[in-house]
């Protein structure tokens, strides 16, 4: 018979259980982009799942799946946006490797898809903040580097590239904050 005792053995055991705030982003830095500042402005984002395509095959009275491939759905960032635009700017730069809106010309694959980085932290684990007095060191040990321990899941979304940037809303609220939802493709991703 399971007690309470035992689910705080096992919570215990494994490290606590992960919490869905404290996560990190990293994206590439594109030409005339620096993506520094968007892995501290995310809001959220999705970790990748994958499903496994199938087949029904029978043999003699029976059916059984067989897999015969594997799909992924795009995921979803949402990011603060600050006075500059400069999240804006970045993925419009990136659209913009993808299809050229002053030439209409299509990019090559490989100019426009990137590697994205998304690592869920260890409860505790801090990022710096922005203060009033000094802007944040973006290259500081705890912005750029975190040490193995530290980090407890990590996935790779590879040649990724975002094929819609929504839409944002202005509106009349006092309070209102202007964030950036961004849509990503790619073509596979696996854990590191």
């Amino acid at each position: 018979m399971e007690t309470i005792d035992t689910l705080k053995s096992l919570v215990s055991s494994k490290s606590g259980i992960a919490r869905s705030n404290v996560f990190r982003v990293v994206l590439p830095s594109l030409p005339g982009a620096n993506s520094a500042d968007l892995n501290l402005l995310c809001k959220d984002v999705q970790l990748p799942g994958r499903q496994i395509m199938t087949n029904e095959r029978r043999i003699g009275l029976q059916f059984e799946k067989v897999a015969y491939g594997y799909a992924v759905t795009d995921i979803s960032m949402t990011f603060h946006v600050m006075n500059d635009y400069g999240v804006k700017k970045y993925f419009e730069t990136w659209q913009n490797l993808a299809v050229n809106q002053e030439t209409f010309e299509v990019g090559y694959y490989n100019d426009y898809t990137f590697q994205i980085r998304i690592d869920q932290l260890k409860k505790g684990v801090s990022l710096p903040v922005y203060s009033f007095n000094n802007f944040l060191d973006l290259f500081s040990s705890k912005a750029v580097f975190l040490t193995e321990d530290e980090i407890i899941y990590s996935c790779i979304l590879n040649n990724a590239f975002p094929t819609t940037m929504n839409a944002i809303q202005l509106n009349n609220d006092l309070d209102g904050i202007v964030e950036l939802n961004v849509q990503l493709s790619y073509k596979n991703w696996n854990q590191i």
